[in-house]
């Protein structure tokens, strides 16, 4: 960095004499005459970070100007010495509020001022140093976010494009919280008689989880005619047969025990719907209960189970269970970053006003009735953005 310095004096002998001095040290001096004067200066140079300025002038003093230079609007940083005549108490303690970095007086031996200055070009270098590393930080924020924003384009192009399927309509929504998160849900065709849908949620946030959330995805929908963590190999015509959801469960979990070091685990609910039937096999990894809205008996139940989350515990067991839906029932799967949701004082919106949202809404076709349940909960919580995703999947079942 250059030892530039700006020194406004309005006394021209006095100027003279501190230009020469200062010229001695190996200072490169600017001079103005005044406060005005030192503001054309500083602009015609923008190289200038140091201001050694008289406290006495016409037009604009030493005060005023240190007041306007270390103000908020002014565009860029200076050290900014006060020299003045006056040495007490009372004037050192005006130029310091008025933001002056140092007090010198007039009067101060050459060696002195010099050691100040030096002192001050320190200061400035360490402060360009830390701008310097802050700019460098901020562009590599910005590429992280870039690469983030990407990711999260890429996880929202993995959510399911098909919404009907033979007697099945599907409708979703999902939220990425301010971070990437790890939430995914799908749906998808096993064969002619059978669909499945699924929603998990790895824990934490960031590249990790995003990296998880898809590669459990990929596993999920790597469905081969044959052989995938969805099927398994038959001998016999159709040479395949469907996995229950508890053995998915179980595969997913072993396939993801102890990969790295990062400790990551996941929730889980994954079930199998045959569409002409509208038997619902399911099984659950830790996941919250999923609400089921039977239209003929006008009311919504949790269906839920105990189990262990997946990919943590390589004894973990998980368990098939079954429903019968009835015509035009609704199956409700959403992650924790609905019911955990927050309000203003800090209370969660839990499953059960989740449930009751689902029944007061219950008339409403599924794709407005979902919609207005995501509505509902930005609403309560006063935000557009939240700390966790917001995943929410409704299935309806229309009969054959």
């Amino acid at each position: 960095m250059g030892r530039e310095i700006l020194l406004v004096e309005d006394n021209r002998v006095m100027q003279l004499l501190m230009r020469k001095k200062l010229s001695s040290r190996g200072y490169h001096v600017i001079t103005a005459i005044d406060g005005i004067d030192a503001l054309k200066q500083l602009e015609n140079t923008p190289s200038i970070q140091l201001v050694l300025s008289d406290w006495m002038m016409p037009k604009l003093n030493g005060i005023e100007l240190c007041y306007y230079l270390k103000s908020p609007e002014y565009g860029r940083y200076i050290f900014f010495v006060l020299l003045s005549g006056r040495d007490d108490k009372e004037s050192i303690v005006e130029g310091i509020n008025a933001g002056a970095d140092d007090f010198v007086a007039k009067d101060t031996s050459i060696d002195e001022l010099d050691a100040r200055l030096k002192a001050g070009f320190r200061s400035l270098e360490l402060h360009n140093q830390l701008v310097a590393k802050n700019i460098e930080l901020d562009q590599a924020y910005a590429t992280i976010r870039q690469d983030l924003d990407s990711a999260n384009q890429l996880l929202q192009r993995m959510l399911p494009s098909q919404k009907m399927f033979q007697g099945v309509e599907l409708h979703y929504t999902h939220i990425p919280s301010a971070q990437i998160g790890g939430d995914m849900l799908g749906c998808m065709q096993l064969d002619e008689d059978h669909i499945a849908a699924y929603l998990f949620d790895v824990a934490g946030h960031g590249v990790t989880s995003a990296l998880m959330s898809f590669s459990i995805q990929q596993s999920i929908n790597s469905n081969s005619t044959y052989e995938s963590n969805v099927k398994s190999r038959k001998e016999t015509d159709p040479f395949y047969s469907l996995r229950e959801p508890s053995e998915v469960l179980t595969r997913l979990n072993l396939s993801y025990i102890n990969q790295g070091d990062n400790n990551l685990y996941f929730t889980m609910i994954y079930l199998v719907l045959n569409t002409k039937t509208g038997r619902l096999n399911y099984a659950f990894a830790g996941h919250p209960p999923m609400v089921w809205q039977q239209k003929s008996q006008q009311v919504c139940r949790f269906v839920k189970q105990e189990s262990f989350v997946a990919g943590m515990f390589d004894f973990a067991h998980y368990q098939t269970e079954q429903i019968q839906l009835g015509q035009g029932d609704r199956i409700f799967l959403y992650s924790d970053g609905i019911t955990e949701a927050e309000s203003a004082d800090k209370q969660q919106y839990s499953e059960q006003s989740l449930k009751q949202r689902i029944q007061e809404l219950a008339e409403q076709p599924i794709n407005k009735q979902s919609d207005t349940l995501v509505a509902t909960l930005k609403s309560w919580s006063g935000t557009t953005k939240f700390d966790d995703d917001i995943s929410l999947l409704a299935l309806e079942w229309n009969g054959n």
